[in-house]
């Protein structure tokens, strides 16, 4: 029982500090700007910074039947878009998936 006294006193203190003193951001928001090393990045580093996503699309070329099924084909993509959803490079992985079918 004490144990727990002592630490709800400890947590009021601890809360008691964080509101009481300010936080140094909050000591420099007055200034009007703030100096960075940023630089501007042209459009294939902006290109590179695109999280990609990966997609299965169907290959109908490799398709084949054998003993009795079907075999769709389907190879991963590295596809990246631009902000209105514009394909802007397509990359092929070495990923493939084989989808199988019973030819009635």
């Amino acid at each position: 029982m004490i144990r727990i006294l002592g630490l709800s006193a400890l947590l009021l203190f601890c809360i008691y500090l964080v509101y009481t003193y300010p936080q140094n951001a909050q000591k420099n928001a007055d200034l009007e700007y703030l100096e960075t090393d940023a630089s501007v990045q042209n459009d294939n580093e902006i290109l590179e910074t695109i999280l990609p996503e990966f997609e299965y699309l169907h290959i109908e070329s490799l398709d084949k039947e054998v003993d009795g099924y079907i075999v769709e084909t389907y190879r991963e993509y590295e596809i990246h878009r631009d902000q209105d959803g514009h394909i802007l490079k397509q990359i092929p992985t070495s990923n493939y998936e084989y989808v199988r079918y019973k030819n009635y």
